[in-house]
């Protein structure tokens, strides 16, 4: 990396922990059906979260220094992402189904089997369709023994970005944000591709669920 773009990502990474943290802090944080985690992680079960693409704003907040491990793109709107999940404290690996998906399957699954690593995916990848499941989270957790757990955020206040792919949204200061964990997905170790599609679809409505008992529209 050039030393300009060391300084530049820098800058970056340390702006967006201000304002990520500044804003939050501002706001009052309900937690809703933590108590799924704390039984997996009590029985030692690996976690995949899968979220849509428009949660990444509270969600690296909220995974703060656990050291969890979100799965970001090898682009350039990826890395300033990467940069700013590591000034968080997380772990990223890189890499997306268009690009170094098949290194980067591998590096997950074995940080899942060999150090007990959680995971972060953004259910509709990257570049979206949104609210689409990508095949990757179900492959995931079926070699490695997941769990998905979907996971979804509203906030009384907040600011839609109308314009992209994945009308992304962040929390406006001294509001209500609440932050959801749904019911943990068993994911069969094997099946057909028929199976898989069941999946995916029993994943997209457990996302969509989560998000419509927050009050999203």
């Amino acid at each position: 990396m050039a030393f300009p773009k060391k300084i530049k990502y820098f800058i970056i990474r340390k702006a967006a922990k201000l304002l990520i943290s500044g804003i939050v802090k501002t706001c009052k944080l309900k937690i809703v059906g933590y108590e799924n985690v704390e039984k997996l992680r009590e029985q030692e079960v690996p976690i995949i979260y899968a979220y849509w693409h428009r949660h990444i704003f509270v969600t690296i907040y909220r995974f703060m220094n656990t050291g969890a491990r979100p799965l970001i793109s090898l682009s350039e709107d990826g890395e300033i992402v990467a940069q700013i999940a590591s000034e968080f404290g997380m772990n990223p690996v890189r890499g997306s189904s268009s690009r170094g998906g098949a290194k980067a399957f591998i590096k997950l699954l074995n940080s899942i089997k060999e150090e007990k690593s959680e995971v972060l995916i953004t259910a509709d990848g990257p570049k979206g369709p949104a609210r689409e499941i990508k095949d990757g989270v179900i492959r995931l957790a079926q070699k490695s023994g997941s769990v998905v757990v979907p996971i979804a955020w509203h906030a009384g206040k907040v600011k839609i970005f109308e314009k992209t792919w994945d009308r992304f949204k962040i929390p406006l200061p001294f509001g209500v944000i609440t932050y959801a964990y749904g019911k943990p997905i068993t994911i069969p170790a094997t099946g057909s591709k028929e199976d898989e599609e069941t999946l995916k679809q029993r994943l997209k409505d457990a996302i969509d669920t989560l998000e419509r008992e927050l009050g999203e529209k």
